[in-house]
């Protein structure tokens, strides 16, 4: 580490300003299994026992400073609606407000609430965000991969359009209450939202509903117990979402003061080969990633939090090897692919891209975690711990994506290398203002900062 290293990283050290609901750090997503029983179709309690609590415990106990996993993303449940069987219409739009007739249900499983606890006991874990998940074009998957409706569930897909504005307000109002009621609750400090896709049609509704999750997590009037004295200023709210996909009016009208973006740093502009599951290279990832963060900016404003999410063990995109099913269900992905790269590959490409002083100057430290500073950048997302990494996501598909768990090589890279985002990524100039990016860049486009083709355009103060 160079001096100028050292002394930023001593600055790190001193007291920390109110950092607000936000908390600062790496966070990683853990999930359950997807099948507790030998049959898939088997609708049980969850059977997630916190395994991955024990690893990432023996990850931080070797972990540089600045470089442990202190936030977990702990699986909650999704949201499904389910219409009467005499009434197979109920849940279309305009949905009926009557759960006899369309049951709209959000699911917080007490064994999952148990598992948060546990990750909280967890060594120098400081943090719980509960995921609330579910694809609400899922009957629009199940048609591209065969028809195959493995379970004969039918559509219990939440698409949210269906919903009018005052269903939509009852939703969120049982989401705060199930994840801020609970006997456990206050492990919990905000909810991330992964509700896909975030394109039209989906968004109109999609944006009233995360933007009444954020109204009830802060909870001004104490309705929701989201508001006490474990959580002053109400919990967070985050979004998982892709920055080209986003604009500073969700920043401001959707997410508001305790919202933050996840940005995918990965699955970037797939490649139409192999059903779209064919791999990018470590280098195809790298230039994808560049090129992405270039609208970081737009959508975040001066003010606006964020995480991005990284991979270290597979995801659709950046992965060592694919296995589809057999037999129906593989739709168009049917043919196994094996990547020459590794998952260690893909890690130290993001890597070099986050911590590359072209970015660091070129963003004005957009990728510096600091509390001390109030930084913009809350941490990693990684992606991820998980039993089975598989797609499309209803649990009788087995189309999977290796590794699910990151390499012992993954964790040995990160032990000593993620704390860089606290040094390399924070330059002088950027933490004492003597520079920043100019006003007309503030537009995303092919390589509004010069990232791309490695021009340093700053101006000086």
């Amino acid at each position: 580490m160079n001096t100028v290293s050292l002394l930023i990283f001593a600055s790190f050290a001193v007291a920390v300003v109110n950092a607000g609901p936000f908390k600062y750090g790496n966070a990683a997503y853990t999930y359950g299994p997807l099948h507790c029983t030998p049959n898939n179709c088997d609708v049980v309690p969850s059977c997630n026992r916190a395994k991955w609590a024990e690893p990432i415990a023996e990850y931080n106990k070797d972990a540089q400073e600045g470089s442990e996993i202190n936030i977990i993303y702990s699986y909650g449940g999704d949201i499904e609606f389910w219409p009467n069987k005499t009434d197979p219409k109920g849940c279309w739009a305009p949905a009926s407000t009557d759960p006899q007739i369309c049951n709209v249900s959000i699911f917080y499983d007490p064994n999952n609430a148990e598992a948060a606890h546990v990750y909280k006991q967890t060594d120098k874990v400081t943090s719980i965000v509960s995921l609330i998940d579910s694809r609400m074009d899922g009957w629009e998957q199940i048609k591209t991969y065969n028809d195959y409706d493995g379970c004969k569930f039918g559509n219990f897909y939440p698409d949210l359009r269906n919903l009018t504005d005052a269903g939509i307000d009852k939703l969120a109002n049982d989401t705060a209450r199930l994840y801020c009621g609970c006997e456990t609750c206050d492990d919990v400090d905000g909810l991330q939202v992964d509700l896909e896709p975030y394109r039209a049609p989906y968004k109109v509704s999609l944006n009233k509903y995360v933007a009444a999750v954020a109204r009830n997590l802060r909870d001004e009037t104490g309705e929701f117990n989201c508001k006490n004295a474990a959580h002053p200023e109400g919990r967070t709210v985050s979004y998982f979402t892709f920055a080209h996909d986003q604009s500073l009016e969700f920043t401001n009208d959707v997410l508001g003061a305790n919202g933050y973006y996840v940005f995918s740093g990965y699955d970037l502009d797939p490649k139409p080969e192999d059903g779209g599951f064919m791999y990018n290279s470590p280098a195809e990832f790298e230039d994808r990633l560049r090129k992405e963060i270039t609208y970081f900016r737009p959508v975040l404003g001066k003010t606006g939090k964020f995480t991005i999410g990284l991979p270290i063990g597979a995801s659709c995109h950046e992965y060592e090897q694919y296995v589809p099913m057999h037999g129906k269900g593989c739709g168009p992905a049917c043919e196994p692919l094996t990547n020459n790269a590794t998952m260690l590959d893909y890690v130290k490409a993001w890597m070099k891209v986050l911590t590359d002083p072209v970015v660091t100057k070129a963003t004005n430290g957009l990728f510096c975690v600091s509390e001390e500073h109030d930084s913009q950048f809350l941490g990693t997302s990684l992606w991820s711990f998980s039993y089975q990494m598989t797609y499309p996501p209803m649990k009788w598909f087995d189309n999977e994506f290796l590794p699910g768990t990151p390499p012992d090589s993954v964790f040995d890279f990160l032990k000593t290398n993620l704390h860089r985002l606290r040094t390399e990524s924070c330059t002088q100039a950027q933490l004492n203002g003597d520079f920043t990016v100019e006003d007309e860049w503030i537009t995303p486009g092919p390589d509004p900062f010069g990232i791309l083709n490695k021009k340093i355009k700053v101006s000086e103060q």
